[in-house]
Protein backbone atom coordinates (compact mmCIF):
# COMPACT_ATOMS: atom_id res chain seq x y z
CA UNK A 1 0.00 0.00 0.00
CA UNK A 2 1.61 3.41 -1.01
CA UNK A 3 0.06 6.10 1.85
CA UNK A 4 -0.55 9.05 0.17
CA UNK A 5 -1.87 11.24 2.92
CA UNK A 6 -2.22 11.49 6.92
CA UNK A 7 -5.64 9.90 8.77
CA UNK A 8 -3.81 11.71 11.64
CA UNK A 9 -5.48 15.14 9.94
CA UNK A 10 -9.09 14.05 11.33
CA UNK A 11 -9.81 15.92 14.19
CA UNK A 12 -8.64 19.35 12.15
CA UNK A 13 -4.81 19.08 12.77
CA UNK A 14 -2.97 20.44 10.00
CA UNK A 15 -0.43 18.47 8.26
CA UNK A 16 3.04 19.37 10.18
CA UNK A 17 5.48 16.98 8.12
CA UNK A 18 6.16 17.07 4.43
CA UNK A 19 7.33 14.10 2.56
CA UNK A 20 8.35 14.76 -0.76
CA UNK A 21 9.24 11.37 -2.85
CA UNK A 22 7.83 9.54 -6.23
CA UNK A 23 4.28 7.67 -5.99
CA UNK A 24 5.70 3.89 -5.16
CA UNK A 25 8.29 4.35 -2.73
CA UNK A 26 7.56 1.60 -0.37
CA UNK A 27 10.50 2.55 2.01
CA UNK A 28 8.70 5.60 2.77
CA UNK A 29 5.75 3.56 3.42
CA UNK A 30 7.38 2.06 6.81
CA UNK A 31 7.83 4.83 8.28
CA UNK A 32 4.08 6.72 6.86
CA UNK A 33 2.50 3.23 8.58
CA UNK A 34 4.33 4.17 11.65
CA UNK A 35 3.57 7.89 11.59
CA UNK A 36 -0.48 7.42 11.20
CA UNK A 37 0.07 4.96 14.11
CA UNK A 38 1.17 7.86 16.37
CA UNK A 39 -1.74 10.35 14.61
CA UNK A 40 1.08 12.32 13.51
CA UNK A 41 -0.60 14.71 10.77
CA UNK A 42 1.64 14.06 7.29
CA UNK A 43 0.80 14.88 3.78
CA UNK A 44 2.80 13.29 1.11
CA UNK A 45 3.81 14.64 -2.30
CA UNK A 46 6.08 14.56 -5.10
CA UNK A 47 7.78 17.61 -7.15
CA UNK A 48 6.19 15.60 -10.70
CA UNK A 49 2.57 17.07 -8.72
CA UNK A 50 3.83 20.58 -8.88
CA UNK A 51 3.05 22.54 -10.88
CA UNK A 52 0.03 20.45 -12.38
CA UNK A 53 -1.57 18.79 -10.19
CA UNK A 54 -0.65 21.23 -6.60
CA UNK A 55 -1.02 24.54 -6.17
CA UNK A 56 1.71 26.95 -4.33
CA UNK A 57 0.37 29.94 -2.45
CA UNK A 58 2.52 32.22 -0.48
CA UNK A 59 3.20 35.67 0.49
CA UNK A 60 6.13 37.47 2.09
CA UNK A 61 5.15 39.35 5.22
CA UNK A 62 6.95 42.24 6.96
CA UNK A 63 8.48 39.98 9.34
CA UNK A 64 10.40 38.30 6.85
CA UNK A 65 8.38 35.28 6.34
CA UNK A 66 6.91 32.93 3.97
CA UNK A 67 3.02 32.19 4.57
CA UNK A 68 0.41 30.42 2.64
CA UNK A 69 0.03 26.48 1.39
CA UNK A 70 1.20 23.92 -0.73
CA UNK A 71 -2.00 21.85 -1.71
CA UNK A 72 -3.54 20.04 -3.86
CA UNK A 73 -7.79 19.80 -4.58
CA UNK A 74 -7.72 17.89 -1.52
CA UNK A 75 -5.21 18.27 1.15
CA UNK A 76 -1.90 19.80 1.53
CA UNK A 77 0.59 22.02 4.38
CA UNK A 78 -0.05 24.85 5.92
CA UNK A 79 3.67 26.76 5.88
CA UNK A 80 3.42 28.62 9.08
CA UNK A 81 2.76 24.88 10.53
CA UNK A 82 5.20 22.71 8.91
CA UNK A 83 7.78 21.62 11.01
CA UNK A 84 9.81 18.51 9.27
CA UNK A 85 10.60 18.34 5.64
CA UNK A 86 11.47 13.96 4.62
CA UNK A 87 12.93 14.78 1.11
CA UNK A 88 12.87 11.36 -0.16
CA UNK A 89 12.85 10.61 -3.61
CA UNK A 90 11.19 13.21 -5.68
CA UNK A 91 11.06 12.92 -9.19
CA UNK A 92 11.07 15.53 -12.04
CA UNK A 93 8.65 18.25 -12.31
CA UNK A 94 5.85 17.17 -14.84
CA UNK A 95 4.31 19.54 -17.71
CA UNK A 96 2.01 19.26 -20.12
CA UNK A 97 2.81 17.98 -23.55
CA UNK A 98 1.77 20.73 -25.69
CA UNK A 99 4.42 23.04 -23.99
CA UNK A 100 6.91 23.63 -26.40
CA UNK A 101 10.88 22.46 -25.50
CA UNK A 102 11.62 26.16 -24.45
CA UNK A 103 8.23 26.76 -22.77
CA UNK A 104 8.99 23.39 -20.83
CA UNK A 105 12.15 24.25 -19.98
CA UNK A 106 11.68 27.73 -18.45
CA UNK A 107 8.37 26.56 -17.03
CA UNK A 108 10.22 23.60 -14.89
CA UNK A 109 12.84 26.66 -13.79
CA UNK A 110 10.26 28.70 -12.54
CA UNK A 111 9.28 26.01 -10.54
CA UNK A 112 12.62 24.31 -8.92
CA UNK A 113 12.85 28.46 -7.92
CA UNK A 114 9.66 28.70 -6.75
CA UNK A 115 9.62 25.45 -4.24
CA UNK A 116 12.77 26.93 -2.60
CA UNK A 117 10.49 28.83 -0.46
CA UNK A 118 10.29 26.06 1.74
CA UNK A 119 14.32 26.04 2.59
CA UNK A 120 13.55 29.48 3.64
CA UNK A 121 11.06 28.80 6.29
CA UNK A 122 12.50 28.78 10.34
CA UNK A 123 12.26 26.12 12.76
CA UNK A 124 11.87 23.12 10.22
CA UNK A 125 13.87 20.32 9.96
CA UNK A 126 15.06 19.10 6.78
CA UNK A 127 16.06 15.11 6.34
CA UNK A 128 17.78 16.19 4.09
CA UNK A 129 18.20 19.34 2.78
CA UNK A 130 17.85 18.97 -0.94
CA UNK A 131 21.59 20.45 -2.09
CA UNK A 132 23.16 18.69 0.73
CA UNK A 133 21.53 15.66 -0.81
CA UNK A 134 22.84 16.87 -4.41
CA UNK A 135 26.91 17.92 -3.07
CA UNK A 136 26.70 14.19 -1.50
CA UNK A 137 28.79 13.17 -4.49
CA UNK A 138 31.60 10.64 -4.38
CA UNK A 139 34.40 12.33 -5.00
CA UNK A 140 33.04 14.66 -2.02
CA UNK A 141 31.94 12.11 0.58
CA UNK A 142 34.95 9.85 -0.14
CA UNK A 143 37.55 13.45 0.67
CA UNK A 144 35.05 13.82 3.90
CA UNK A 145 35.17 10.61 5.02
CA UNK A 146 39.29 10.44 4.97
CA UNK A 147 39.22 14.17 6.86
CA UNK A 148 37.10 12.21 9.42
CA UNK A 149 39.31 9.29 9.76
CA UNK A 150 37.66 6.99 7.97
CA UNK A 151 39.35 4.15 6.14
CA UNK A 152 38.65 4.23 1.63
CA UNK A 153 40.33 2.59 -0.72
CA UNK A 154 42.59 4.09 -2.84
CA UNK A 155 40.58 5.82 -5.79
CA UNK A 156 41.41 7.04 -9.30
CA UNK A 157 39.05 9.30 -10.73
CA UNK A 158 40.21 10.27 -14.64
CA UNK A 159 39.05 10.14 -18.09
CA UNK A 160 42.79 9.60 -19.46
CA UNK A 161 43.17 6.06 -20.33
CA UNK A 162 47.26 6.62 -19.86
CA UNK A 163 46.35 7.45 -16.02
CA UNK A 164 45.26 3.60 -15.76
CA UNK A 165 47.94 1.28 -15.92
CA UNK A 166 49.83 2.64 -13.51
CA UNK A 167 47.37 3.31 -10.61
CA UNK A 168 46.47 -0.56 -11.31
CA UNK A 169 49.66 -1.56 -10.59
CA UNK A 170 50.21 0.58 -7.12
CA UNK A 171 47.05 -1.28 -6.59
CA UNK A 172 48.34 -4.34 -7.15
CA UNK A 173 46.42 -5.02 -10.57
CA UNK A 174 43.51 -5.84 -8.85
CA UNK A 175 40.83 -2.06 -8.75
CA UNK A 176 37.46 -2.21 -10.05
CA UNK A 177 34.61 0.30 -11.84
CA UNK A 178 31.34 2.14 -10.28
CA UNK A 179 29.06 4.60 -11.30
CA UNK A 180 30.21 8.20 -10.13
CA UNK A 181 25.76 8.71 -10.15
CA UNK A 182 23.37 6.54 -9.95
CA UNK A 183 23.29 2.99 -11.30
CA UNK A 184 19.70 2.77 -12.71
CA UNK A 185 20.65 2.62 -16.68
CA UNK A 186 18.09 3.21 -19.46
CA UNK A 187 18.48 2.83 -22.91
CA UNK A 188 16.01 1.99 -25.37
CA UNK A 189 13.05 1.32 -23.32
CA UNK A 190 15.40 -1.12 -21.50
CA UNK A 191 15.70 -0.47 -17.84
CA UNK A 192 19.40 -1.92 -16.57
CA UNK A 193 21.46 -1.06 -14.23
CA UNK A 194 25.65 -0.77 -13.51
CA UNK A 195 27.30 -2.77 -11.08
CA UNK A 196 30.26 -2.64 -9.92
CA UNK A 197 33.12 -4.44 -11.65
CA UNK A 198 36.44 -5.79 -12.33
CA UNK A 199 38.84 -4.33 -14.76
CA UNK A 200 41.32 -6.58 -16.35
CA UNK A 201 44.82 -5.29 -17.39
CA UNK A 202 43.81 -5.53 -21.26
CA UNK A 203 41.08 -3.38 -20.45
CA UNK A 204 43.29 -0.49 -18.63
CA UNK A 205 44.11 1.31 -21.77
CA UNK A 206 41.01 1.03 -23.34
CA UNK A 207 40.04 4.16 -25.34
CA UNK A 208 36.76 4.53 -24.51
CA UNK A 209 37.97 6.02 -21.29
CA UNK A 210 38.60 9.12 -22.64
CA UNK A 211 34.38 9.74 -23.82
CA UNK A 212 34.05 10.72 -20.04
CA UNK A 213 35.17 10.64 -16.31
CA UNK A 214 35.53 7.39 -14.56
CA UNK A 215 35.91 5.92 -10.85
CA UNK A 216 38.35 3.28 -10.11
CA UNK A 217 38.86 1.98 -6.71
CA UNK A 218 41.73 -0.28 -5.48
CA UNK A 219 39.64 -3.90 -5.25
CA UNK A 220 39.34 -4.83 -1.37
CA UNK A 221 40.39 -8.83 -1.71
CA UNK A 222 40.48 -10.13 1.13
CA UNK A 223 36.53 -9.24 1.83
CA UNK A 224 35.03 -10.39 5.32
CA UNK A 225 32.08 -9.04 4.32
CA UNK A 226 29.71 -5.80 4.12
CA UNK A 227 28.14 -3.65 6.20
CA UNK A 228 25.06 -1.39 5.18
CA UNK A 229 24.59 1.44 7.99
CA UNK A 230 21.90 3.93 8.21
CA UNK A 231 22.39 7.19 9.81
CA UNK A 232 19.62 8.27 11.29
CA UNK A 233 21.10 12.12 13.10
CA UNK A 234 23.88 10.36 15.22
CA UNK A 235 22.51 6.86 15.75
CA UNK A 236 23.71 4.17 13.60
CA UNK A 237 22.01 1.14 12.34
CA UNK A 238 24.45 -1.88 11.11
CA UNK A 239 23.59 -4.88 9.09
CA UNK A 240 26.35 -7.13 7.68
CA UNK A 241 25.72 -8.38 4.37
CA UNK A 242 27.22 -12.15 4.42
CA UNK A 243 27.99 -13.49 0.64
CA UNK A 244 27.34 -17.36 -0.13
CA UNK A 245 29.45 -19.50 -0.05
CA UNK A 246 31.34 -19.77 -3.57
CA UNK A 247 29.97 -16.21 -4.68
CA UNK A 248 33.64 -13.93 -5.61
CA UNK A 249 31.80 -11.17 -7.61
CA UNK A 250 32.76 -7.24 -6.60
CA UNK A 251 28.95 -6.38 -6.19
CA UNK A 252 26.05 -8.21 -3.82
CA UNK A 253 23.49 -6.23 -5.93
CA UNK A 254 23.43 -8.27 -8.72
CA UNK A 255 22.48 -11.27 -6.84
CA UNK A 256 21.14 -9.42 -3.58
CA UNK A 257 18.59 -12.21 -2.70
CA UNK A 258 21.18 -14.85 -2.25
CA UNK A 259 23.00 -12.46 0.39
CA UNK A 260 21.68 -12.82 4.11
CA UNK A 261 21.60 -10.02 6.95
CA UNK A 262 22.27 -10.10 10.42
CA UNK A 263 22.19 -6.92 12.77
CA UNK A 264 26.15 -5.67 14.16
CA UNK A 265 27.89 -3.34 16.15
CA UNK A 266 30.41 -0.74 14.64
CA UNK A 267 33.63 -0.07 16.37
CA UNK A 268 33.08 2.84 18.53
CA UNK A 269 35.77 4.94 16.28
CA UNK A 270 33.88 3.80 13.17
CA UNK A 271 30.47 5.43 14.86
CA UNK A 272 32.46 8.45 15.70
CA UNK A 273 34.46 9.28 12.65
CA UNK A 274 30.80 8.47 10.56
CA UNK A 275 29.21 11.22 12.82
CA UNK A 276 31.94 13.42 12.26
CA UNK A 277 31.69 12.60 8.17
CA UNK A 278 27.68 13.75 8.25
CA UNK A 279 28.41 16.93 10.26
CA UNK A 280 31.28 17.86 7.83
CA UNK A 281 28.18 16.85 4.43
CA UNK A 282 25.57 18.50 6.22
CA UNK A 283 23.41 15.21 6.53
CA UNK A 284 20.29 14.26 9.14
CA UNK A 285 20.28 10.85 7.34
CA UNK A 286 22.45 8.59 4.83
CA UNK A 287 22.67 4.52 3.58
CA UNK A 288 27.01 4.32 4.48
CA UNK A 289 28.19 1.26 2.70
CA UNK A 290 31.52 -0.78 4.42
CA UNK A 291 33.91 -3.23 3.05
CA UNK A 292 35.38 -5.55 6.12
CA UNK A 293 38.36 -7.54 5.79
CA UNK A 294 39.97 -10.32 7.30
CA UNK A 295 41.55 -8.01 9.23
CA UNK A 296 38.48 -6.33 10.73
CA UNK A 297 39.53 -2.95 8.75
CA UNK A 298 36.03 -1.31 7.41
CA UNK A 299 36.72 0.52 4.33
CA UNK A 300 33.82 3.16 3.41
CA UNK A 301 33.01 3.01 -0.58
CA UNK A 302 29.48 4.93 -0.50
CA UNK A 303 27.61 7.37 0.95
CA UNK A 304 24.09 7.51 -0.30
CA UNK A 305 22.05 10.67 1.55
CA UNK A 306 18.77 9.20 0.10
CA UNK A 307 20.08 5.38 0.55
CA UNK A 308 17.76 2.49 1.00
CA UNK A 309 17.36 0.32 4.08
CA UNK A 310 13.35 -1.53 4.36
CA UNK A 311 14.95 -4.24 2.33
CA UNK A 312 17.11 -5.55 5.24
CA UNK A 313 15.30 -6.82 8.06
CA UNK A 314 17.35 -7.14 11.23
CA UNK A 315 17.76 -3.85 10.99
CA UNK A 316 14.22 -2.37 9.37
CA UNK A 317 11.93 -1.78 12.32
CA UNK A 318 14.55 0.41 14.57
CA UNK A 319 15.51 2.47 11.63
CA UNK A 320 11.33 3.34 10.98
CA UNK A 321 11.04 4.20 14.69
CA UNK A 322 14.03 5.93 14.39
CA UNK A 323 12.90 8.15 11.46
CA UNK A 324 8.91 8.15 12.54
CA UNK A 325 10.71 9.84 15.84
CA UNK A 326 12.87 12.53 13.99
CA UNK A 327 9.74 13.80 12.12
CA UNK A 328 7.56 13.53 14.92
CA UNK A 329 10.04 15.85 16.81
CA UNK A 330 10.40 18.13 14.67
CA UNK A 331 14.40 18.82 15.50
CA UNK A 332 17.49 17.23 15.41
CA UNK A 333 18.04 17.96 19.52
CA UNK A 334 18.03 15.32 21.62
Amino acid sequence: MTFRASQGTRGGLPPRVLVVTHALDPTADFVLRELNERRVPFWRTDLADFPTRTTLRTELGAHGRWTGSLHDDARGVDLSELRAVWWRKPTVHELPESMSGPERRFAVGQAKRAITVLGSLPGVLWVNRPQANVDCTKPVHLAAAVASGLQVPETLITNDPAAVPSFARRCGGRIVTKVLGGIVHTEGGTRGQLYTRRVPEEQWRDPRIALTAHLFPREITDRAYEVRVAVVVGRLFAAAIHAPVGHTGPDWRQDSDAFTHTAVHLPASIGGAVSEMMRRLGLVFAALDFIVDTRGVHYLVDVNAGGQWAWIEPTREPITHAIADLLQKGSTRR
